[in-house]
């Protein structure tokens, strides 16, 4: 018993005090489900990203070829309609919009390219 007596007494808490903490508590998890639901969670769908990322491939390409004329591309789960205009009555800028077309979104990329003027139809 004489061990027993060197220890401090701890007050007890009072109800509201253990109500407060329970609701930060909750507060604490409510907020953490939803970033973790946001994060996982995705507007686009798989074909969205694989378009996008063939739009650049595409672009990349016509760069490099510097032939740039009206063409669709289709693929399994997408299409992507490609429109060439001039730019602003520039001889050697084309406006390129590209449209990436997929079961549930449409989306539109632009571009302007420098050809070459030889190269201009």
């Amino acid at each position: 018993m004489k061990s027993l007596k060197n220890f401090k007494k701890l007050r007890a808490s009072s109800l509201l005090e253990s109500v407060m903490a329970t609701a930060i508590i909750a507060i604490c998890v409510i907020m953490a489900t939803i970033v973790f639901v946001n994060v996982f969670k995705t507007a686009h769908s798989t074909a969205f990203f694989e378009g996008s990322q063939q739009i650049q491939t595409i672009i990349t390409e016509l760069q490099k070829k510097q032939k740039i004329t009206e063409k669709t591309y289709s693929y399994p789960n997408y299409t992507i309609e490609q429109k060439v205009s001039v730019y602003d009555k520039s001889t050697n800028i084309k406006h390129v919009q590209l449209e990436l077309i997929t079961n549930q979104e449409r989306k539109t990329f632009q571009y302007l390219l420098k050809v070459r003027t030889d190269e201009f139809d």
